[in-house]
């Protein structure tokens, strides 16, 4: 069995950490119903393209919220969509990094799922909720199969310091973690996407256990450590010998910022992911809006090519359209074209 899945882990009051993105307190509602358009529209679209995975939503909420006047829990049960509730286990003392703190979370995922299944070959695919499928995710299932683990890396210069390390940082480090030299420079592995198999995943989580104790001893030292997931996942599989594949046309971290940085690309359109950092309070926004507050089947019926269409108009891949250019999002622009997008792919009730 293939198994798709995101997560959502919702920070208390008192333990904040900082999302530059959203510009709200981590444990506000309003920050969170950031993250459940997310997940909603990551789910819309995967179910479209991957009928025959099953889908699963890890999460320490317990009573999910109704957003935007939607009730999540139904619109997760419409989608076939099942409900893993999982706390949050491994939180890192205040003052062990300042961002994302709640990416250790995906660490209580790997621990269930190395508790609970017992199907060595079952795949698991775990992306971040500001993830978009445009295609099947088959090839990459198929292409991972082949060693129970596919990862893809960020091909960063080696002294660019990413979440505050740079890859010549994490060679250091993870010769001391190992207690043995490395002559190589390790790869920055994608955080946002993790797939293995449950033999793997075991494997791992083993290894994090006491690596995580490592860790802690090491804040408390004011040593370097690994300060977020993509580290810790990077030294994890270095130490298991789980290395980046060298051809990636599935997945691609896609910055779509007119003023600030933009990589869009046309043959970005062939992969089966888009990762959409930038896109969560707009592109990926607008999207539920049009699937979820404005259609009544989530756009199931739409044909492929209609939704595809949607999609991409609505983030702005390949092409900006005149109004992101400017550097602006303007209100009056999104009511005009919603009409005339939804008209064309087909979505108005």
């Amino acid at each position: 069995m293939n198994y798709i899945c995101t997560w959502l882990c919702a920070d208390e009051k008192g333990e904040e950490s900082d999302f530059p993105q959203s510009g709200k307190k981590s444990s506000s509602q309003s920050h969170q119903n950031i993250y459940w358009r997310c997940l909603a529209v990551f789910y819309i679209t995967s179910t479209r393209f991957n009928k025959n995975e099953k889908h699963l939503l890890f999460t320490n909420v317990k009573t999910l919220p109704t957003v935007d006047g939607k009730n999540i829990r139904d619109l997760l049960h419409d989608l076939n969509v099942e409900i893993i509730p999982v706390d949050f286990k491994y939180k890192t003392p205040k003052g062990y990094f300042k961002s994302f703190q709640n990416q250790f979370f995906e660490f209580s995922i790997l621990e269930y799922i190395s508790k609970n299944s017992s199907q060595l070959n079952d795949m698991y695919l775990i992306l971040d909720s500001d993830c978009i499928f445009i295609k099947s995710a088959g090839s990459l299932f198929n292409e991972a199969s082949k060693k129970g683990f596919i990862s893809f890396e960020i091909d960063s210069p080696v002294d660019y310091k990413l979440n505050g390390l740079s890859r010549l940082d994490m060679k250091d480090l993870f010769a001391e973690l190992l207690g043995r030299e490395v002559n190589d420079i390790p790869s920055y592995h994608l955080g946002e996407f993790l797939l293995c198999n449950v033999s793997n995943i075991k494997k791992i989580f083993s290894d994090f256990e006491q690596l995580w104790l490592d860790l802690l001893v090491r804040n408390e030292k004011g040593l370097s450590k690994l300060n977020e997931e993509a580290h810790t996942l990077s030294y994890l599989y270095y130490k298991n010998g789980l290395s980046a594949s060298q051809q990636n046309t599935f997945i691609k971290r896609i910055w779509t910022n007119p003023v600030f940085y933009r990589n869009v690309k046309p043959t970005d359109l062939r992969l089966s992911i888009w990762h959409l950092p930038a896109e969560k309070t707009f592109g990926i926004a607008r999207l539920f809006e049009y699937l979820v507050i404005r259609s009544e089947d989530y756009g199931r019926f739409m044909p492929d090519r209609s939704f595809l269409f949607l999609v991409r108009n609505t983030i702005g891949i390949p092409n900006l359209k005149v109004y992101r250019k400017i550097g602006y999002y303007s209100i009056s622009y999104y009511k005009a074209i919603t009409k005339r997008i939804l008209k064309y792919a087909g979505a108005t009730n």
